[in-house]
């Protein structure tokens, strides 16, 4: 009796010492349970195989890298670099509709007033919504006849008409036009690729640059400069197509920002919003450099 007494004591004592300090704390009997831990839905894990009350957890492998993850390195020009060109206004431009160039005619236009039109045995009117060939204008009045080929003529202002949205059209995409051709040009500047020592001046001619005494701009035998043929070839001025030249001047020595400043005149045809028209322009050099190739206005040619 007293064995089996000593027997219990001694089994009692094994087992408060296993469940106080082997037993995980969440499965102890006799001492302060604690609760177990609750594992996260998203593990990170180890990179090997782990054994855990029989249960074997494997490593998630690491995605892969496709070929969509790789981008290469494109060298991007910096297009804020970019100024564009200012150009005028539609009503500047015609001078608030008072002078409107002769080749935005003859134009169909909607007439939003009633319009009395003459011929050599009477006259008719025409009602506002009604359709009329604008054939000129002047001072802001516009000629219109009620046909293409109608003799009868009679006058309306511009502004009542749909003259003006019409322009306004075309002004958006004649702009848009320009800002992208000056964009292009300056593009081609940014980019363009000269090999060493090589004189990119020279034109098909045979010649290059070339300046006489002052620095004045030497004119070749069909009356162009190899210098203004160089700044439209490396596309610092995208509007003068050298075979739409009308008209080469002779330089001209004037005075410009308070120096001695060789001037050249050149007339060309240009596409506008009201479509092929004849633009005075000027291009300026100085000490044997071009300096730069304006309009009458003043503006800068794009």
């Amino acid at each position: 009796m007293k064995a089996l007494f000593f027997t219990l004591v001694i089994l009692g004592s094994a087992f408060l010492t296993y469940d106080y300090f082997f037993a995980r704390p969440w499965e102890r009997v006799i001492f302060e349970k604690t609760a177990r831990p609750v594992i996260a839905a998203n593990p990170i894990l180890p990179d090997h195989v782990v054994e855990d009350d029989g249960l074997v957890m494997q490593s998630k492998p690491a995605p892969k890298a496709t070929g969509e993850d790789w981008k290469p390195s494109i060298p991007v020009i910096p297009t804020n670099e970019f100024v564009p060109p200012t150009i005028p206004s539609v009503e500047a431009t015609t001078k608030n509709w008072t002078m409107i160039p002769k080749q935005a005619f003859p134009r169909l236009v909607v007439l939003k007033k009633d319009v009395q039109v003459k011929m050599s045995v009477g006259a008719s009117t025409l009602r506002a919504g009604a359709t009329a060939y604008a054939l000129t204008s002047e001072n802001g009045i516009l000629s219109i006849a009620p046909t293409a080929t109608s003799p009868a003529r009679g006058t309306i202002a511009v502004l009542d008409t749909d003259f003006p949205e019409q322009i306004f059209e075309k002004f958006k995409a004649w702009k848009s036009a320009r800002i992208s051709q000056a964009k292009q040009a300056w593009i081609a500047g940014k980019t363009k690729v000269t090999a060493s020592g090589k004189d990119q001046s020279t034109l098909a001619n045979g010649l290059g640059v070339t300046f006489g005494a002052e620095g004045k701009p030497l004119q070749n035998p069909d009356g162009s400069y190899n210098l203004l043929l160089a700044v439209i070839s490396a596309g610092k001025v995208s509007d003068v197509d050298p075979n739409k030249v009308l008209h080469w001047s002779e330089p001209a020595l004037r005075t410009i920002d308070g120096k001695p400043t060789w001037v050249i005149d050149v007339r060309y045809e240009a596409k506008t919003l009201f479509g092929p028209m004849e633009v005075n322009s000027h291009a300026q050099a100085r000490g044997g450099q071009f300096v730069r190739w304006i309009y009458d206005s003043g503006e800068p040619l794009p």
